[in-house]
C-alpha cells in the first residue's frame, strides 16, 4: 500500500499534465502555411538578401503575406519563378534576363595622382581625395564588387578591373551598391553594347589621365544608323530602346571604349 499511493499520485499528475500540455499544444500551435516549405525550395537558396528579405526563408514567408511579390528575387531561374507563382496562384510577366557590365576600361592604363597605402578596400580609398586615380570617375580596383557577389561572377583580373562571368551573373544588384563610383550598370542579354567609361570630364582631360576613356569625339554618333548613340556631357550614351547591336559604333570608337560582350 505504501508503494501503490505514490505510484497513483504520479499517475495522476502525470495524467493532469499530459491533458494540460495536449490544450496547450491545440490553443498555443502557431499555424504554417503548407506552401512555406514547397516555396522556400523552388527558391535559389543564395541568401543573397538582394530583395530585401531576411535570407530566402523570410523572403518566401514575404510571399506568403503579400510583402513581396516574385519579381523582388532577382536571382530566380525563369522556371522556378513561374513555380513559385503558380504555388501562390499568381502571373507573371516573363523577364529578359540581365547581366552586370562594368562602365570603366582604365584599370592600371589610368594614371595615379598619389600611391594609397590605406585599407585596401573601393570605399576606403574613395574617401581619400576621391582615390588614388586621376581620373574621378575610374575603378579603384580594391575588388568591394568582388566581395560583394555571392554568386563568384566577378573576379580582379590582373589589369586591376574585375572580369564579370555572365553565365554566373544573377544581376543581384549588390555590385551596383557596393561600388563607391557607381561603375555597374544591369542590361539585357539582349543589348550586346555598352559604353566601358563612365567620365564626363572633356576629351582633352580625359585623354591626359586615360587612354581608354571616353573622348567625346562623336563618331559613334555618326556611324550610327539609327539615332541610338549620342555623346551628352562629354559622354557616349546608348538608347536601348533604339540600339539594335548592329556594332557600326564600337568599330567607329577610336579609344576602343564602346564595348561588344559575348555569351
Amino acid at each position: 500500500m505504501e508503494i501503490l499511493i505514490p505510484i497513483l499520485i504520479l499517475g495522476s499528475l502525470g495524467m493532469v499534465f499530459g491533458v494540460g500540455l495536449a490544450i496547450a499544444s491545440k490553443r498555443l500551435a502557431v499555424y504554417v502555411d503548407p506552401r512555406l516549405e514547397k516555396i522556400h525550395g523552388l527558391l535559389p537558396g543564395a541568401n543573397c538578401g538582394a530583395c530585401g528579405g531576411a535570407g530566402c526563408f523570410g523572403f518566401a514567408e514575404g510571399l506568403l503575406s503579400g510583402k513581396f511579390n516574385m519579381d523582388a528575387c532577382k536571382v530566380s531561374e525563369e522556371t522556378a519563378r513561374e513555380e513559385v507563382s503558380y504555388v501562390l496562384g499568381q502571373k507573371i510577366e516573363k523577364r529578359v534576363k540581365k547581366v552586370a557590365v562594368l562602365r570603366c576600361f582604365g584599370g592600371i592604363q589610368a594614371k595615379d595622382k598619389f600611391i594609397y597605402k590605406g585599407i585596401k578596400d573601393c570605399l576606403a580609398a574613395s574617401l581619400v581625395l576621391g582615390g588614388q586615380k586621376e581620373c574621378a570617375y575610374g575603378c579603384l580596383g580594391f575588388g568591394a564588387c568582388e566581395k560583394a557577389c555571392a554568386f563568384g561572377a566577378i573576379k580582379m583580373s590582373k589589369d586591376g578591373l574585375p572580369n564579370i562571368d555572365a553565365a554566373k551573373c544573377k544581376a543581384c544588384n549588390k555590385c551596383v551598391l557596393a561600388c563607391p563610383k557607381k561603375l555597374f550598370s544591369l542590361i539585357a542579354v539582349t543589348h550586346t553594347v555598352y559604353v566601358a567609361c563612365n567620365s564626363y570630364n572633356s576629351g582633352k582631360d580625359t585623354r591626359i589621365v586615360c587612354p581608354a576613356g571616353c573622348i567625346a569625339c562623336k563618331l559613334c554618333e555618326k556611324a550610327c544608323k539609327f539615332d541610338s548613340i549620342h555623346v551628352i556631357n562629354n559622354l557616349a550614351v546608348i538608347d536601348y530602346h533604339k540600339c539594335v547591336s548592329c556594332g557600326e559604333c564600337v568599330k567607329a570608337c577610336p579609344v576602343k571604349c564602346i564595348k561588344i560582350r559575348s555569351f
